[in-house]
This record gives structure tokens, C-alpha cells and sequence, in this order.
């Protein structure tokens, strides 16, 4: 299994408000950046299911699996799970799916999961 989490930082934005945001849902993730061109790409990687383990449990204490479920298995791009929570949500600690450019103007989490049964993780998630 292979998880990556990335938040683009705008140069209008905080890029320690997008560090945080991104550590509030993942904070076991340990963050890299690079530059692309003006932005600035925060990201991590593992191998480990509990990286996803903080989110998880946000959506059982928030009573969402189900909601989340539907979200989840409509989020399934060629055999990977490929999600984006708010990073606004995410910088109040709280888990909330987007989608890319629709409810901000800014760009949200991104979070792609590669692994042999996707569905697996998706029922782990929101069991």
C-alpha cells in the first residue's frame, strides 16, 4: 500500500497554516516540500494504514461513515482511492470532503491511497 497526502501553498497563503491543516488530519505523516514554478507543494508519503488512522476516527466521533462511505466509493480513480478533504475544515481539525475548486478557490487536500483491494480500506475507514 502506498498513501500520499499533498496541499499546494499559494503565495497568498500561510504556508505553516497549510502545514498545520495537513497535520490536524494526518499528524503521524511527516512532511516534505518542494517548489513548482510560484507554488509551493507540502506532501508526505507512507506505507502505513495508520497514517489514515486520525481520519478515521474523525468521521466515527462526527457520525459520518456513512456520508463518507458514499464519498469514498465514488472516489475510486483507476484502482486507487484518490479523495480531498477542505483544507479550511482541516486547519479548524476538522474532516471535510471536497471537491477540487468546487467550495473554496483554493486547493484542498489531496490524498491518494494505492492499494491491492481498495474497497478494504474504504469499509476500514468507515467501519
Amino acid at each position: 500500500m502506498k498513501i500520499r497526502v499533498e496541499a499546494e501553498v499559494y503565495p497568498t497563503e500561510d504556508r505553516e497554516k497549510i502545514v498545520r491543516a495537513v497535520k490536524n488530519i494526518f499528524p503521524s505523516l511527516e512532511l516534505k516540500s518542494e517548489v513548482i514554478g510560484d507554488v509551493e507543494l507540502v506532501f508526505g508519503e507512507g506505507e502505513d494504514l495508520s497514517i489514515l488512522e486520525n481520519l478515521k476516527n474523525m468521521l466515527k466521533m462526527r457520525k459520518i461513515r456513512a456520508a463518507a462511505r458514499n464519498i469514498l466509493k465514488q472516489s475510486i480513480v483507476d484502482g486507487k482511492l484518490v479523495f480531498y478533504i477542505n483544507k479550511q475544515a482541516a486547519f479548524t481539525g476538522h474532516a471535510s470532503f471536497t471537491e477540487p475548486f468546487i467550495e473554496s478557490p483554493l486547493p484542498p487536500i489531496k490524498v491518494e491511497v494505492e492499494t491491492e483491494n481498495v474497497e478494504e480500506i474504504i469499509n476500514w475507514m468507515t467501519e
